[in-house]
Parts: structure tokens; sequence; C-alpha cells
């Protein structure tokens, strides 16, 4: 399975059985051609292992806060969009094995998951735990209550295809200025400019929200 070998160094885990990570990156429908079995067992229990992993490491992260802000950071650190996100920043797509056209975006967020499972069947749960902190650190590290834009919008979209993509980068490099532009669902819907990428994200999905809620206002 030497094809794997590029996905586990993007992962930072090699398998002892690779079996459980081409499972992984089995799409159902080639799945079905090829009588083999599909992520979507291995999807269920990723999911329930993420669940635990960003649960515990927000109740450690922030011992100010209640249960609510807490089950809110958790829903948006998990949601489709980071997961599709960190997939596609490791080159998961790459490595899908699918019997037909299939749109990658909308199961990459499923192989994440799914290989959490097998990282977890295959080395136990520090592994996954690693691999899954590490992934998800910019979901994660921001302030209970802080004015995290690019959360709430994960949150206000749950299901859209988020994506921050870099334009432009000028000045010099002890102080940059980038700009980035947001696209949801394919669209272009904001550019901004900060001396950091993530402050320039941020701006961004400021400039979004403000948009969704003057749609909402107006509809």
């Amino acid at each position: 399975m030497n094809e794997l070998k590029g996905l586990e160094k993007a992962i930072g885990y090699d398998f002892k059985d690779e079996s459980l990570l081409l499972t992984a990156v089995t799409h159902p429908t080639y799945a079905n051609e090829h009588r083999t079995e599909s992520y979507q067992r291995l999807e269920y229990l990723g999911d329930a292992i993420l669940d635990f992993v960003v649960a515990e490491d927000l109740f450690a992260r922030f011992p100010g806060a209640d249960e609510g802000v807490l089950t809110t950071k958790r829903i948006a650190a998990v949601s489709a969009t980071p997961l599709m996100k960190k997939a596609r920043e490791l080159g998961f797509e790459k490595y899908i094995k699918v019997a037909q056209h299939v749109n990658l975006d909308s199961v990459l967020g499923d192989v994440f998951e799914a290989v959490v499972a097998a990282m977890y069947l295959d080395g136990g749960m520090e592994p996954a735990k690693r691999f899954i902190l590490t992934s998800l650190e910019e979901f994660l590290d921001v302030k209970a209550g802080a004015r995290d834009y690019k959360s709430r919008l994960n949150e206000a979209l749950p299901q859209a295809k988020v994506i921050y993509r870099e334009i432009s980068r000028s000045g010099p490099p002890h102080d940059p200025v980038f700009e980035i532009e947001l696209e949801i669902d394919g669209e272009p819907v904001a550019k901004a400019q900060a001396g950091s990428k993530k402050k320039a994200e941020q701006k961004c999905a400021a400039i979004a929200l403000k948009a969704l809620k003057n749609n909402k206002t107006r509809g």
C-alpha cells in the first residue's frame, strides 16, 4: 500500500495495519463496486472520538466557561467546515478511493473522522488525540466569550463550504500585509487585509456575518 505513504506522512503517523487506513479512505461507491469495506463504520467511531477529545480539551482549556459556551465551541470545532478544511490542507482528496464522480468536498469531513478512528484502532487513543488536537488547534485556541467571527460563521453555516484563500502578500518580511478572500460555496463574499492571515480571515468572517444579518433583516 505504498500509495498511502504520503498520507501517513501528512498525518504524522505510520500504521502497523495499513488496511485500516485504506478502509478509512474508501468511499461507499468504490466499496460496493469492489466488494470491500467503506469508511462508514470508521466514520461513526471517529465522530464519537472527536467529540470526546475536543470536549475534554475545551473543559481543561477554559475552566471558567459554562456548559453552554463549551458546547457551542465543541460543535463549531467538529463541524463539517473545520474538518473539511484540515482534510483538504493535508491532501486527503488525493487518496480517497471512489468508483464514480463524487464531490470530494462533501466527504472530506467524513474521511477525516474515519482516519481518526483508524489511528485509534491501530495505535490507541494517544496518536488519535495528538492528531485531533494538532489539526484543530486554530478552532480550539479561542478565548471563551471572545468575538471569534470564524467560529460564529461556521455555526451560522454548518453545511457550507467555507474557504479562506490568500490572494496577495505585500510589505517587508518583518511587517507583511496579507490579503485574504473568503469564499462560501464557491462564491467570493469578502476580502480583507491584515498583518497576519488569522486576523485577515477574522475580518472576512465578520464581513460575511454582517452580510448574513442584513439579508435576514431584509427577508
